[in-house]
């Protein structure tokens, strides 16, 4: 197969396309998205209709033909400089891939793009991952333990205090919690600062300085963590008003202004240039005044907003390159912190962060109340299962990216409308990944939900890959490794009862039930609605 490019002008833009050769009764495509809400509302694994078509992806696409066990991978390995758009052409049959690369000029070079073809698209997907980690300059992850740690945001959200915050750091220090739960972070989220984008002012509610806040956080044994949008701030800000020069321009050479997600008068939006020396040394200070003060941990949010397309400094600089700029800044000046990524495009942050958020936003409840899966308009909705669903179809950056978070577990009994069996759909997503990070209030939470809270804490299903994925659903068993033997997390998100045998997933001899403690199972497994189960080898 041989791919044809060319680049676009007079706006610059590099495209290629690569013609297909599969049976014309191929109907397999997986597609991706480039950040932490899904790409389209269904499955990323489907079967296209009948009809002629475009179907988008972002960084990678695989097309295929199941019945011929014959798949062809196309991605991008780097995005230095651009971000990589594909879209599989049906026209009768796959007829071809298309890749387009806003902001690469005529005779620049292009990212670079990686052609696989295999019988299984599971390894195409995992080989492919490796590929771009190396092409990026991420260094191989040999993660030994969960990350497990509190952050404030889904049990008060901004309306978070100092109170509720010395709440919950007694609660965490408590021994007995500790024994089952044992954080290693403690992150203070949104609402400790003034107005987005004056990160060191503190709130009213707050009145502590924050080096004695994170000193009494690191007294108990746990390292402070804070959340900030760091390329961000309203025009409300101090930062705003006295540096408007600071942020990206509109056409008009005005600040381009765009609406945030935070009520008036944080809901006007701007981002800064970090091709400017002045913003790239506010940067520095912010973090290492930070790190100064004792915090070894960020929350990096709204980083999808921080590419806007606009006027920068550099004129020759990106909304890719000029992120990747202001990025490099930070992890310079703070090298041994840990930066999770949230909200982040998923290829220009590799090499840069160690974790970054890989689902869209968890909330209180499975669904909210007259929502529905699957559904266009339902499909970005804070809930649990949209959560867990970004989660799973983002299986193969684990730990070969970065560390992947799928935000807060729900385990907790109090301010969720979630059952018993969805808190453990919520809990088995931090098994999954291995990083279980919460905002269940330890002071509130029932007994039997903080036992499910520490099986987070202690176990992960090492090296998941998904099986039994059939187009058009979503993966519901993933297999692995825990302890040295097979073991594999199991999710019904299905309103009704599911039954799985053992040997369809792997298993040939009898195995354990560690998250409901059902005991031995010898030939299936069977769940209710809305619940899931982590299964391991029974050692001899």
């Amino acid at each position: 197969m041989k791919i044809t490019s060319r680049w676009h002008t007079p706006t610059p833009c590099y495209r290629a396309e690569l013609r297909l050769d599969l049976p014309p009764e191929a109907s397999f495509v997986y597609r991706s998205a480039n950040n932490m809400p899904l790409l389209a509302a269904g499955s990323p694994l489907f079967s296209p209709t009948a009809f002629d078509g475009e179907y988008p992806s972002e960084d990678v696409i695989i097309a295929g033909d199941a019945a011929t066990s014959r798949y062809i991978l196309a991605g991008a390995i780097t995005a230095k400089r651009s971000l990589s758009y594909f879209s599989l052409i049906k026209n009768g049959r796959f007829h071809s891939i298309t890749v387009r690369q806003p902001g690469i000029f005529p005779g620049e070079e292009p990212e670079k793009l990686l052609i696989l073809e295999g019988s299984d698209w599971r390894q195409l997907l995992q080989a492919y991952a490796a590929r771009a980690a190396e092409a990026m300059g991420q260094k191989k992850l040999k993660p030994t333990e969960n990350v497990t740690g509190y952050c404030s945001w889904y049990y008060y959200y901004a309306g978070v205090t100092e109170k509720n915050l010395n709440e919950n750091l007694e609660a965490l220090a408590d021994p007995a919690n500790r024994k089952l739960f044992p954080a290693k972070y403690l992150q203070i989220d949104d609402g400790y600062q003034t107005f987005q984008g004056d990160w060191l002012d503190q709130d009213e509610t707050w009145p502590t300085p924050l080096p004695e806040i994170a000193a009494k956080i690191r007294a108990a044994g746990m390292i402070p963590g804070i959340w900030t949008m760091p390329f961000l701030a309203s025009t409300s800000s101090k930062t705003f008003r006295a540096h408007p020069e600071w942020f990206v321009k509109a056409p008009d050479g005005s600040p381009l202004v765009f609406a945030g997600w935070s009520p008036p008068p944080d809901n006007h939006w701007v981002c800064l240039d970090a091709t400017r020396q002045e913003v790239q040394e506010h940067l520095q200070k912010i973090f290492t005044t930070f790190r100064d003060w004792g915090f070894g941990y960020f929350k990096l949010d709204g980083m999808g907003f921080s590419l806007p397309s606009g006027i920068r400094y550099d004129h020759r600089a990106t909304a890719v390159s000029a992120f990747r700029t202001g990025l490099k800044t930070i992890r310079e000046a703070v090298p041994d912190c840990i930066l999770l990524g949230c909200g982040a495009p998923f290829m220009p942050c590799l090499g840069l962060v160690d974790h970054i958020r890989v689902s869209n936003d968890t909330g209180r409840e499975w669904l909210p109340e007259g929502a529905q899966l699957n559904c266009d308009a339902n499909n970005a909705l804070p809930c649990v299962a949209n959560a867990l669903h970004a989660t799973l179809a983002n299986w193969w950056m684990y730990d070969r990216w970065f560390r992947a978070d799928p935000d807060a577990l729900m385990a907790r009994q109090d301010n969720t409308s979630c059952t018993e069996g969805e808190a453990r759909l919520s809990v088995l997503s931090g098994i999954l990944t291995g990083i279980a990070i919460t905002s269940d209030n330890l002071k509130t939470i029932a007994p039997e939900r903080l036992q499910l809270l520490a099986k987070a804490a202690k176990y992960r299903l090492h090296s998941p890959v998904p099986q039994l994925w059939r187009p058009d659903t979503w993966p519901q068993v993933f297999t692995g490794t825990w302890n040295g033997g097979k073991a594999a997390c199991i999710f019904n998100d299905s309103d009704r009862e599911m039954t799985w045998q053992l040997k369809d997933i792997g298993f040939s001899g009898n195995v354990e039930e560690l998250l409901q403690d059902m005991g031995t199972l010898h030939t299936s497994i069977t769940l209710p609605p809305h619940d899931g189960a982590f299964i391991a080898e029974k050692g001899d």
